[in-house]
């Protein structure tokens, strides 16, 4: 099979020369010693940072007893957790030792982190083969070990003896070593597992620069950092493997570029903006990554890098720094299902619960004195790297809330699902129009390929069974005709069919309270087009054209509803009621009702109404009409009236008192009276015996009566 071209994607890459200091300082990597008053202080400035110092204090990992030693022998996760738990206990212990201020308490801190260090990596781990996906030592815990003992030992150095000194880091320098000359044996491919192991090694060339191979080390963990970074990451900071990856490799890269910053002076952060932007740009109405690619939904820890963007200007704002709007995007974040699902399992939003000290690192890197602030530009956002998101307000936890993510992010090597042009909804603070997710519980099973990364598993139109492609390899689908106004907005991608034919998938946003999606699907010959539709977690009812998903008072959200009407133009358009599984979270799966609109023909259209709607309010009346290849519908909800034409291409369509040309045409009427209109590549519109547009030249745009 021919490798994936690495090197044409149009991801961002740091600075490569590594760059160390000449002698050694300990504690450097998270603080230095003249910080630890503060840093002890930091406890009692409010109430985020006294929660954190609580689990802190509470930790297992502060108490437990030191695990007896697994053989290679033992099952995986028995040697897995050993690992893990033993390097957690160690930066734990270690940091303890600077937020005491009795001498005793600190000796005894200093004796249990020696304790720890000196069982650093004893056991099998160099007979086992870290290239075993899946195996005990699997390269992707490696990174989190090393930056574990690396932090564990840059804490207790200060106190140990040069014997002591010396045994430890014999230890460290064995296991950097191996790491360094391994990784691109272990994973020649630039995803996680070669990024995740390279950031440890790198913390750990820091902790150990005056080491004659350290700036060895760091040059390889640079390499393998740029080589994820250019192909997985798009340069406006979409993560291509979704967001469920994008955290599991935060947990070492964080904390990488804080060492590298606060050893050698070099910064990383301005690179890695635009990821920064990204999370809190395509969070939902409840501040949730979302679960397309592999993942499962995710909260965005954008207060664990908010002070590093201290005097950072946004796009997200027109004067506040970034700082401000990621810690706003953090405290109005709804935690319920994930702290739900670490009382229920014991696991948490991380990827890596055994092994990344998810508390304590929050405890490092958050800054009481950073405000919140919510951003105050346009909510709906276009992102170049493929995806789109309309939402008509920033305010979460708001029921008024809307958003619609629109996908069409050029494909990656790894963890592919037949999601292009596929579309989710949230509104009413529930998760409405959803994707299936990443699996059940883990990348290995069965039905995550059997269905989970399926086009039918998707908001996608099918053609002859299958989604659409990209255009070429690393290439993002086309984007289009992108209209961002108070009270409308819209967007067109196109992505062609492997078997021929191309969708023109378009969203539309009227009065920014509903959702519109119109679909040209064309082939070759005649074909069978398909647009799937998964409502989320809900009963399902309805039947012709119309269904409507009922969602009941659940971890994800409050009762509400969504509508939908689907209408298309081929003479055998036909909708059949189906079921398709989803996962939020790890394990919390089922399977839900979902619908799948037919049609076949050369060339035809679909027009999707979604309307989110409180419990136990009514929907709107909608009809339609057809002509041929042409498409008219029409919403009333109470006095407003909304028409929308869809046509596959340019010609005269008339429809009692409407008339245009447009491929996509949207009127308003409030009162009787037409007060805002869209078209999408129209020279004529007319409606109610008005003419609103006549032009020598397709037009595209959207304007509200009397304004200019």
């Amino acid at each position: 099979m021919e490798k994936a071209n690495y090197e044409s994607y149009n991801g961002f890459t740091c600075y490569s020369v590594p760059k160390l200091p000449g002698k050694e300082t300990h504690p450097s990597l998270w603080f230095r010693a003249e910080d630890a008053e503060t840093l002890r202080a930091k406890k009692d400035r409010d109430e985020q940072a006294a929660r954190l110092w609580k689990q802190i204090a509470e930790s297992e990992f502060l108490t437990m007893d030191l695990m007896p030693t697994p053989s290679a022998n033992d099952d995986k996760n028995p040697i897995h957790k050993y690992y893990g738990y033993m390097s957690q206990a160690a930066k734990y212990s270690g940091f303890m030792i600077w937020m005491s201020e009795d001498p005793a308490e600190q000796k005894g801190w200093i004796d249990r982190t020696v304790a720890l260090l000196n069982r650093a990596y004893d056991g099998p781990i160099y007979l086992l083969d870290p290239k075993q996906k899946g195996g005990p030592t699997d390269e992707i815990y490696l990174g989190t070990w090393l930056q574990n003992y690396a932090s564990a030992y840059d804490w207790v150095q200060p106190f140990l003896t040069e014997a002591q000194d010396k045994g430890i880091r014999e230890k460290l320098i064995k296991q950097a070593d191996w790491m360094g000359k391994n990784i691109y044996k272990w994973s020649s491919r630039p995803h996680n597992h070669l990024s995740k192991p390279a950031w440890g090694l790198g913390s750990a060339a820091l902790t150990l620069c005056e080491e004659k191979d350290a700036y060895s080390w760091l040059g390889v963990a640079l390499a393998a950092g740029n080589d994820n970074t250019r192909y997985f990451f798009s340069g406006d900071g979409i993560y291509r493997e979704g967001s469920h990856y994008m955290i599991f490799s935060w947990t070492n890269f964080l904390p990488f570029m804080i060492h590298y910053n606060n050893v050698s002076g070099v910064n990383q952060f301005q690179e890695f903006q635009p990821l920064m932007e990204w999370g809190v740009a395509v969070r939902n109405s409840m501040g949730w990554l979302p679960n397309i690619e592999d993942s499962f939904i995710r909260p965005f820890p954008a207060h664990m890098a908010a002070s590093m963007y201290k005097g950072s200007s946004t796009y997200l704002h027109s004067s506040a720094p970034l700082a401000e709007i990621m810690m706003w995007a953090w405290n109005t974040t709804d935690m319920t299902p994930f702290d739900e699902a670490l009382e229920r399992t014991g696991y948490n939003y991380t990827g890596a619960s055994w092994d990344d000290s998810l508390p304590l690192d929050e405890y490092l890197t958050y800054d009481p004195s950073i405000k919140s602030t919510a951003p105050d530009v346009s909510p709906t956002v276009f992102l170049d790297g493929g995806q789109s998101i309309f939402r008509n307000t920033w305010k979460t936890s708001d029921p008024a809330g809307r958003y619609l993510l629109f996908q069409g992010v050029a494909e990656a090597d790894n963890h592919q699902h037949a999601e292009h042009l596929s579309f989710i909804i949230s509104a009413e603070n529930q998760m409405m129009a959803s994707d299936a997710g990443y699996s059940r519980a883990s990348y290995s099973e069965k039905i995550r390929t059997e269905w989970y990364n399926q086009a039918a598993a998707h908001n996608v139109v099918t053609l002859d069974g299958m989604a659409p492609v990209d255009i070429a390899e690393n290439v993002t689908p086309v984007s289009r005709h992108r209209i961002d106004t108070t009270f409308f907005d819209f967007e067109e991608k196109e992505a062609p069919y492997p078997s021929g034919g191309k969708l023109r998938r378009a969203v539309a946003f009227p009065g920014e309270s509903y959702f519109v999606v119109a679909d040209i699907v064309s082939s070759p010959h005649e074909a069978e087009a398909v647009a799937l539709l998964h409502g989320g977690r809900a009963t399902m009812n309805g039947d012709g054209n119309y269904r409507v998903w009922n969602y009941e008072d659940d971890t994800y959200g409050p009762a509400a509803h969504l509508h939908v009407w689907t209408f298309g133009s081929a003479d055998n358009f036909k909708i059949e009621n189906a079921m398709g599984e989803l996962t939020y979270l790890k394990g919390d799966f089922d399977e839900f009702p979902c619908t799948k609109a037919r049609g076949t023909d050369a060339e035809q259209v679909f027009l999707q109404i979604l309307f989110p709607s409180a419990k136990g309010t009514d929907p709107p009346k909608v009809s339609s009409v057809k002509n041929g290849k042409q498409v008219l519908v029409t919403v009333q909800d109470g006095n407003v009236t909304d028409r929308f034409l869809l046509q596959p291409a340019n010609a005269p369509a008339v429809f009692q008192d409407l008339e245009s040309d447009a491929t996509f045409a949207w009127v308003r009427e409030e009162d009787g009276r037409v007060t805002k209109l869209a078209v999408r590549e129209a020279t004529n519109l007319k409606a109610n015996g008005t003419v609103f547009l006549q032009s020598d030249e397709p037009r595209t745009g959207a304007r509200e009566r009397g304004a200019k």
